[in-house]
């Protein structure tokens, strides 16, 4: 199986959230860093142009517990960050 390129495949998708509004210079480490406070999260990717190498504007992450996850949305969406508002929403498989 070939996971090259696809940080995504060790998620789970029922506990997968996506964050959106997100300003260019974020990195993986620093939406860690906004949502660490709940829950142990299994994976964090922040979408990359990868010509301009700079956020795209959106991420995923995800925790071990829905209810961490559940938790994360309710204080975070609509959390206003680096002078931006975050939009935070369970993510919808593809």
């Amino acid at each position: 199986m070939d996971h090259s390129g696809d940080t995504m495949h060790h998620k789970n998708d029922e506990n997968s959230d996506r964050v959106t509004n997100l300003f260019k210079d974020m990195m993986d480490v620093d939406l860690h860093e906004i949502f660490k406070p709940f829950g142990h999260i299994t994976c964090v990717y922040v979408a990359m142009d990868q010509k301009m190498g700079v956020s795209r504007g959106f991420g995923f992450f995800n925790f071990i517990n829905k209810e961490d996850t559940q938790r994360a949305i309710n204080k975070l969406n609509g959390y206003g960050y680096d002078n931006l508002i975050l939009r935070d929403e369970w993510a919808t498989p593809v």
